[in-house]
């Protein structure tokens, strides 16, 4: 009849009833902070984001552009690891980085000697602006193998790098431990663990 609420036959429930009931549920939406919210009955802190503030953040989230990048793996002396890495150099060549230095050995150096291993990140069709920026740097990176990443598995910094290369936005990410080169053959090569060290046991 007329102004009565519509049906949805097959269940017999208001569609209205229906549309809520397909909604996620908070903690499911991309926005919601992490961590033990919310609790067994429900509940959550007042200053969580609401139904609507989640919503218009996952499509925003949604709209983002997603840079389909390739990478390639480069070492280089600190001192070209320094002017590499500044800021000014990767948005003049559009590139991000992946940093981690070398521990002290056959590889790796003091100072200006101390070696780093980049992983450069960059849209295809800035290949040549990236090759020009190590080339003006001394190293000359148009043999070494180019990778291309998967846009729907690739791991989670690169998903980041991805939406943040969409955005024109370029970054340089250190990594806060040492690396050392275990060659093939080593014990250290064939221990899952990897290189063990006499100060080891006091890391934390």
């Amino acid at each position: 009849s007329r102004g009565s609420t519509p049906h949805c036959s097959r269940q017999g429930l208001p569609c209205g009833a229906m549309s809520h009931l397909a909604r996620k549920k908070l903690h499911e939406y991309q926005g919601w902070p992490k961590g033990i919210y919310p609790m067994s009955d429900g509940w959550t802190p007042p200053g969580y984001p609401g139904e609507e503030e989640l919503i218009a953040y996952e499509e925003k989230m949604d709209s983002r552009r997603k840079a389909v990048l390739v990478k390639r793996h480069v070492c280089v002396k600190d001192p070209e690891y320094e002017r590499l890495s500044m800021q000014e150099s990767m948005d003049k060549s559009e590139y991000s980085l992946i940093c981690m230095p070398l521990m002290e050995g056959p590889y790796s150096g003091e100072g200006e000697e101390r070696t780093w291993y980049l992983i450069v990140y960059y849209e295809n069709s800035k290949k040549g602006k990236v090759e020009r920026a190590f080339k003006s740097q001394g190293w000359d990176i148009s043999d070494i193998e180019q990778v291309p990443i998967d846009p729907d598995s690739g791991e989670e910094w690169e998903k980041e790098l991805m939406y943040g290369h969409g955005a024109g936005k370029y970054k340089s990410v250190v990594s806060e431990y040492e690396y050392a080169v275990c060659e093939k053959g080593t014990p250290e090569h064939e221990d899952p663990w990897g290189p063990k060290f006499a100060e080891g046991p006091r890391w934390e």
